[in-house]
């Protein structure tokens, strides 16, 4: 059961949408997981005041205005020991195979990056919630700004980019092992135009790229997946069609698995965490290149 609570007269924020997205989509199916019988997912948003931010027990929260986000599920709770992991890279609870665990620690880049906090408080055998706190932003403080000659508002930002057309037609393979990630992914590109299938590993990648008998003008993919990683993939997509446009996205360095690479290997690269709007630029682009 979904159960959604909006709070009244909630204050601005700034936060990228479609990044934010992705932070609700991922903790929605962690706590899907976490219910394997069913149960209750309740999300829910409400103004914080800045004297009430001691209540909530965390040393780390500044004393100011937020709008807070929880999502809590029913399900089978998180062991204390594993919580204090649950947000750093590559610490998962799940099988080997189900996801490399980068979810939860995209989650926690995202919200750091608006300035913002995230907790999470569970019991055994009672359920988890995550609490986001995401800072009031002052409207004022933009007002000014507002008021600028158009001619200075054009000048801080081209229209060639505000303008940008991110729709496209082509067909895009998906290579994710996060299923919350993978989600968002391909919504936001099947919005726009494109057809999109979807792989949750290298190894199925390469089973849809057969059934679709090559006819894929771009893969993004994941660099660190079970079975076959992305590098991996491309090669073995390079054999079959070796002009085939690529895509990374991962949370390490481009350099960091390059050097796996052949040193005429062409690719294209998007660091996580990225919005949705970023992915369809990168992947637009790499679609008004020449193909190889």
């Amino acid at each position: 059961n979904l159960n959604v609570e909006h709070g009244r007269d909630l204050w601005p924020v700034r936060a990228d949408i479609g990044q934010f997205e992705q932070v609700i989509v991922n903790l929605a199916v962690n706590a899907r997981d976490a219910m394997p019988e069913g149960g209750n997912l309740t999300i829910r948003t409400r103004n914080v005041e800045e004297a009430e931010c001691e209540g909530f027990g965390h040393r780390e929260l500044a004393a100011a205005d937020y709008v807070l986000v929880e999502v809590e599920d029913s399900g089978t709770g998180i062991d204390p020991e594993v919580i204090r992991k649950v947000f750093e890279p590559f610490f998962t609870t799940k099988e080997v195979g189900k996801g490399t665990g980068l979810g939860l620690s995209m989650v926690y880049g995202i919200i750091k990056q608006t300035g913002g906090f995230i907790f999470c408080d569970s019991e055994l055998g009672s359920g988890t919630v995550f609490r986001i706190f995401l800072p009031r932003h002052e409207v004022e403080a933009t007002a000014e700004a507002a008021e600028a000659p158009a001619s200075e508002a054009a000048e801080k930002k081209p229209v060639s980019d505000a303008q940008k057309d991110l729709s496209g037609s082509a067909t895009v393979l998906l290579v994710e092992d996060e299923d919350a990630v993978r989600m968002g992914n391909v919504r936001a590109l099947a919005s726009r135009g494109y057809t999109v299938h979807e792989a949750s590993s290298g190894v199925e990648a390469l089973e849809v790229f057969n059934e679709l008998e090559g006819k894929v003008d771009i893969v993004v993919s994941d660099v660190v997946m079970p079975e076959m990683d992305g590098p991996t993939l491309l090669t073995e997509l390079r054999k079959l069609q070796p002009d085939i446009r690529f895509i990374f996205v991962s949370g390490y360095a481009e350099d960091a698995f390059a050097k796996s690479l052949p040193a005429d290997a062409k690719f294209g690269f998007l660091p996580k965490p990225f919005s949705l709007k970023q992915l369809a630029t990168t992947v637009k682009d790499m679609l008004d290149r020449e193909p190889g």
